[in-house]
């Protein structure tokens, strides 16, 4: 990626024509399958697989998404990250990567997954926090 979000907007707002855009940005779009990118992560971490399924909470589904057999909602790929001890901003590339809503500072709920992921908290620990706060846990 060499361009930024923001002149990616401009450059959408101001097209006539699509294709043109489409064909001068291939190299911009996110199209990497996410069992990719959790394999590099963990090439890049040096963690096994089975220390994120122990800690992420999830059982042997996590074995199935690294595999490229299941799509994670995602509170189980928030569980993989909390496992992971992403930073939030790795964390939402994930989430990106998989379709699903960045982490919002303004909802109650992300704000608690950011801070836990901020601290490297457990997944039982954010769990205490959500609950403590009437929030759904993970």
């Amino acid at each position: 990626m060499k361009k930024n979000t923001q002149d990616l907007v401009n450059e959408i707002a101001t097209t006539k024509n699509i294709s043109q855009y489409m064909d001068s940005n291939q190299e911009e779009f996110i199209d990497i399958p996410l069992h990719v990118q959790l394999k590099k992560l963990l090439a890049d971490t040096g963690v096994s697989v089975s220390r994120i399924v122990e800690k992420s909470c999830r059982g042997d589904y996590v074995y199935q998404v690294f595999r490229g057999i299941k799509t994670p909602g995602r509170d189980v790929l928030l569980c993989i990250a909390l496992a992971m001890e992403l930073p939030p901003e790795e964390t939402n590339h994930l989430l990106r990567i998989a379709h699903m809503s960045l982490l919002d500072i303004r909802n109650r709920r992300d704000s608690i997954i950011l801070f836990a992921l901020n601290r490297a908290l457990t997944v039982p620990d954010t769990n205490d926090i959500l609950y403590e706060y009437h929030l759904p846990c993970l």
